[in-house]
């Protein structure tokens, strides 16, 4: 740890950091002046898969939902829904949000990760984001993320997600300044500016989804982080005729 500090801290005016990985750490180049960035795996789907398992394992006890941040959801939510039945959190980790929503909403709730370890917590099953369920269209009043940056595609894995909203539901995107493209890397793959993400959302939302509301919340009690909470709703079908 001591090593991987030291070299960190000499490669960092170069534009480079350490990134941890399997078998210890590498040098990696920033990219603090990118707006959008998305990590291009040498051995694809296969070691994005490996590298997500590896860092859920390492931070398997650490939490980066917080209270305050999950109750202006919750709050937000309610306008539309007074009474939400059933929601999801993805790339949950440790299922602690799971747990938060569904205390804050009275509604069943469930959390998902591509780890193996989802199955030691409850509620939490073992799934890869990106993919479709049928036994999840148009369920879920809500679905929850702070876990975007970890997504290879994410314009992939937010029409999925669209898919699983039931009619009035909303996507809560939760978004900082550590989700932007300074911030990423083979552990976090995706990174984006906050300003840029409704320009995303917009293009990648076509036909899909679109911005229902922008939420700026205060910094998070856990790590002082201001928060962008992204509200999206799916996209309506055409009218007939």
């Amino acid at each position: 740890m001591l090593l991987r500090e030291i070299t960190r801290a000499l490669v960092k005016p170069f534009g480079y950091t350490t990134v941890q990985t399997p078998t210890g750490f590498r040098v990696a180049k920033r990219h603090a002046r990118d707006l959008v960035y998305l990590h291009d795996y040498e051995g694809g789907y296969e070691q994005y898969r490996a590298t997500q398992v590896f860092h859920n394992k390492r931070k398997l006890d650490e939490v980066w939902a917080d209270d305050s941040t999950l109750a202006s959801l919750v709050a937000h939510l309610k306008q539309r829904i007074p009474a939400p039945r059933a929601g999801i959190c993805h790339g949950a980790r440790n299922g602690w949000e799971v747990e938060a929503l569904a205390r804050l909403t009275g509604a069943e709730v469930i959390g998902t990760d591509i780890s193996e370890t989802a199955t030691r917590f409850p509620h939490m099953v073992v799934w890869d984001f990106h993919e479709e369920n049928p036994a999840w269209s148009g369920k879920f009043d809500f679905v929850y993320t702070n876990s975007l940056d970890q997504a290879m595609r994410p314009e992939r894995a937010l029409a999925a997600w669209a898919k699983q909203l039931a009619p009035h539901g909303l996507i809560y995107v939760e978004h900082t300044m550590r989700h932007s493209a300074a911030g990423a890397s083979e552990m976090d793959p995706f990174g984006a500016h906050p300003m840029c993400m409704p320009y995303l959302f917009f293009k990648w939302g076509k036909g899909h989804y679109r911005l229902a509301d922008i939420l700026e919340l205060p910094p998070k009690a856990n790590n002082r982080e201001p928060v962008w909470l992204f509200a999206l709703e799916r996209e309506p079908a055409p009218a007939a005729g």
